[in-house]
């Protein structure tokens, strides 16, 4: 942690490095990757950000790890639910399960520590391989993870799966139309009005897990719901963006991300360079020349935020903590003038709750799919 003064939730203040005389080495820090602005004049030491992120992504190689072995001790599995799309590279909300979930190949399922055996639904599954290793479809397994998971975790994984990239040539891995004849085909089963409650949320334009994340929280806090990825253009960037969130009646618009669009590029050309280790000298050309790519990014980044906010009436931008903190989020979005038509209700947990719903135990060793 750098020596600038920091609130008790450890977000440092302008004003406050102001006050110390302690600028210079703020906008130094800043410039070289080392801090992240979350919003006009809070900053964050980025070591601490990316601890954040890389426990999630810490956790989801865990799971995907005690799949593997799972494989060399099962005969023949056929994963699916949680452990399909951990397979399929997805991303869920919330803590990832203990338990590998397998096909039980009969119309019962059973548990034992470490597995649970899913009861086949009333149509066949699909299947393929990914790695060399047998699971169910995309389709058919995020149809499961709807049945066994959280709203949070399986809108997050469906969002994923379904987003559609405005650059390059990447291809989402299926599409809402086809989850919806994949849902069609397997009723009735029980778990349908969980899958609905999914599938009537789930869109092509999350860029990210807290996009989709933020979302639920606007609606669990009962604002309006919002355009996404509109487009605005920037005549004095001669360039177009597409802004998160965006409520036309109150011409307001938000981004989800806190310091993300200013911390990446920053890491990204700082990440040619490494700092030094024990009896090891850093090339002091290479580490200036990523500071100074890092700046720019910055400056750039600043420049295309500024040519938003003034294209819109009111503008603003959160992150992880202050999404799952609901109160900041419900008084940014108030101040923007968001309308908030309905009462709030609860719609996810906490982040590092479990994603897997609890599962109903039926008599013996066998369990009954879960219910609506």
């Amino acid at each position: 942690m750098h020596a600038f003064p920091h609130t008790e939730s450890g977000f440092i203040l302008a004003r406050d490095v102001r006050a110390v005389g302690q600028e210079a080495g703020l906008r130094a820090a800043v410039a070289a990757g080392e801090m992240v602005r979350t919003r006009r004049g809070v900053y964050r030491d980025a070591t601490v950000a990316r601890s954040e992120e890389a426990r999630s992504e810490r956790d989801a190689l865990r799971y995907r790890a005690d799949v593997l072995a799972a494989v060399e001790v099962l005969l023949a599995p056929t994963f699916t639910s949680f452990s399909a799309i951990a397979l399929h590279g997805l991303p869920i909300f919330g803590r990832w399960p203990r338990d590998a979930y397998v096909l039980s190949g009969s119309s019962t399922g059973h548990r034992r520590k470490g597995l649970i055996a899913v009861a086949s639904l009333r149509a066949a599954p699909g299947t393929t391989v990914v790695g060399g290793i047998r699971c169910t479809t995309v389709e058919y397994s995020l149809i499961q993870l709807c049945r066994h998971a959280t709203l949070a975790a399986a809108l997050t994984a469906v969002d994923a799966a379904v987003h559609t990239p405005r650059f390059g040539r990447a291809r989402p891995l299926t599409t809402i139309s086809r989850l919806r004849a994949e849902h069609r085909r397997l009723l009735p089963y029980h778990g349908s009005q969980r899958t609905e409650a999914v599938l009537g949320r789930a869109t092509t334009e999350a860029d990210t897990p807290l996009e989709t994340v933020s979302r639920l929280v606007i609606e669990e806090l009962g604002f309006a719901a919002p355009d996404l990825q509109h487009r605005l253009w920037l005549p004095e960037l001669k360039q177009e963006a597409f802004i998160d969130f965006h409520w036309p009646d109150v011409s307001a618009g938000a981004e989800a991300d806190g310091g993300g669009k200013y911390l990446a590029p920053a890491l990204a050309a700082a990440g040619r360079w490494s700092p030094p280790g024990d009896g090891q000298r850093a090339d002091p050309e290479v580490a200036a020349t990523a500071a100074r790519e890092a700046a720019a990014a910055v400056i750039k980044e600043k420049e295309r935020e500024n040519a938003v906010r003034r294209q819109l009436r009111a503008f603003d931008r959160w992150n992880w903590a202050e999404t799952m903190a609901r109160t900041p989020l419900a008084h940014r979005l108030m101040a923007m003038g968001v309308p908030r038509p309905r009462a709030p209700r609860m719609l996810l947990g906490d982040q590092d709750a479990p994603a897997a719903r609890r599962i109903r135990r039926a008599r013996r060793t066998t369990i009954a799919p879960a219910t609506d």
